[in-house]
């Protein structure tokens, strides 16, 4: 049986041979671990040791001696890297006076657990309590999510599943003459126009119908003079580029709509009741008395701007055009030209989310540890089409179809402000605009670091511009920079007065 336990007496003998053959760390053995064990085996009286169980040995003898050993790993193997000596004098002193009662065993999480239910001297059936208040989640974390659920209310909405509902509600917003008296320019009309057209021919349908327009999504079915039924759903759907030709059946969205003032008015309202209740614990008052920065972005290009115009980030969301090899309605930049844009100017400590894609996925971890960040996580995006259904049919991948998009998580220095273990992992979303990200993103990222975060977003678009963020790239329209100090800077490096 493999031996995976020693008393502490056992590690003497290692302490002496480290002593006795101090050059096992120098080239050309290098402190080898294969090298290093077959030294020991003739220098100790003990039974011989394999490999594995020599590894065995030096973590027990590292739990003892509070990591006296460092480690390297290189192509050669494991490795011997630094012998802190005092640390072995140490263990020394120390066991010479309790070696019979010291005992060091390699143990899983469980062992370490049911040792310290003996240590405390507790009762037996304790072991189960002991171990639920263990995998409690803190107070932090649940006044965390509790507080986030209260802060982002979203309007949850039911898709009917009706087809004559669909059918009914399709021939009454989507007619020819309606569109055209409205807007000749427009290929479809708006939410607000089909709500209107609703209200005009009520008589026209049910109450039944009525009310579920207000309450539920409907996908309504778009019958041009060129649709041919027979052929199903368009593959693309919402996002074909020839919807004005192609032969396949699309659909138009029509979802029961809030509007701006709905909103404002509902999350005042639990921002008072957050104010009034423990729920503001951690968070600084001007989150509930101080409003939010107007929205700031700057046309440029992204690769040439003085990052340290911009000042410091609590959070970085990046969606660089990176080269996919394929042929793509934008510019991309060179993996050189992104992994040597200055991103530790725009950051002490915080997090970076970065978009990367299936070719790309290794090169954006690298360009992370290269900007200071350690990587702690990953989001995958799991894309839907317009009817709610995983995609099948994408324009992107060389080999599979593309339904997903990753996005890794960075971390820089060790902020204790950040609100970790709200979210998941997995975002399920539609797709929308080509290279478009679903605005999930944002929530969680301000559910992470707070509202009133300064928070920006690398290679934005119009479409990103959004309060409380500063969004760059060389895709958004003109330049609005509402804080002082960042436009005085601006002004100076462009020599404007």
């Amino acid at each position: 049986m493999t031996k995976d336990f020693w008393h502490a007496e056992e590690y003497m003998i290692f302490i002496e041979f480290l002593k006795t053959y101090d050059s096992v760390l120098r080239d050309p053995r290098g402190g080898k671990l294969q090298n290093v064990v077959i030294l020991f085996n003739t220098y100790s009286d003990q039974p011989p040791l394999t490999l594995e169980q020599f590894e065995l040995y030096l973590d027990g003898f590292n739990s003892i001696s509070d990591n006296a050993i460092e480690f390297k790993k290189d192509v050669w193997g494991q490795r011997i890297h630094f012998v802190d000596t005092d640390k072995l004098e140490l263990v020394k002193a120390r066991v010479s006076g309790v070696a019979t009662k010291w005992t060091v065993k390699k143990v899983e999480l469980e062992d370490n657990l049911s040792n310290l239910i003996e240590f405390l001297d507790t009762e037996d059936n304790s072991y189960e309590e002991i171990i639920n208040l263990i995998n409690q989640p803190t107070a932090k974390i649940v006044l965390s999510k509790t507080r986030s659920k209260l802060m982002v209310p979203q309007p949850f909405f039911e898709v009917c599943t009706d087809p004559q509902h669909c059918k009914v509600l399709s021939r009454v917003c989507l007619s020819r003459t309606e569109i055209s008296s409205n807007n000749p320019k427009q290929i479809f009309p708006s939410i607000d126009e089909c709500y209107i057209s609703i209200d005009n021919n009520r008589h026209l349908f049910s109450k039944g119908i009525y009310g579920c327009s207000k309450s539920k999504i409907h996908h309504l079915p778009i019958i041009n003079t060129h649709t041919e039924l027979n052929l199903g759903d368009c593959s693309y759907l919402d996002t074909c580029h020839k919807m004005k030709s192609c032969r396949y059946l699309h659909y138009f969205t029509l979802s029961p709509s809030i509007t701006p003032i709905d909103r404002a008015e509902e999350l005042q309202k639990v921002r008072k009741a957050l104010y009034e209740q423990e729920f503001t614990l951690g968070y600084c008052f001007s989150e509930f008395c101080k409003e939010i920065l107007p929205p700031q972005w700057i046309n440029c290009d992204v690769r040439k701007l003085p990052f340290k115009v911009l000042g410091k980030f609590s959070a970085i969301v990046s969606d660089p055009a990176w080269d996919i090899h394929m042929s793509l309605p934008y510019g991309t930049c060179s993996d050189a030209e992104l992994m040597e844009l200055p991103m530790h100017e725009l950051q002490d400590e915080g997090i970076m989310l970065l978009w990367v894609t299936g070719r790309s996925i290794e090169i954006g971890r690298k360009a992370l540890r290269k900007w200071g960040y350690t990587i702690k996580d990953e989001v995958i995006w799991i894309k839907l089409n317009q009817l709610k259904r995983t995609i099948v049919t994408g324009r992107t991948g060389h080999w599979l179809n593309h339904s997903k998009e990753h996005l890794l998580v960075g971390l820089k220095g060790n902020p204790s402000w950040i609100n970790n273990m709200i979210d998941i992992n997995t975002i399920v979303s539609n797709t929308r605009e080509t290279s478009r990200k679903p605005d999930e993103v944002y929530d969680m990222v301000e559910r992470i670091v707070g509202v009133h975060a300064r928070k920006l977003e690398i290679f934005g678009r119009d479409h990103n511009i959004r309060p409380g963020w500063m969004t760059i790239g060389n895709q958004v329209t003109g330049t609005s920079i509402v804080e002082e100090e960042v436009l005085y800077k601006y002004h100076e490096i462009n020599n404007i007065n």
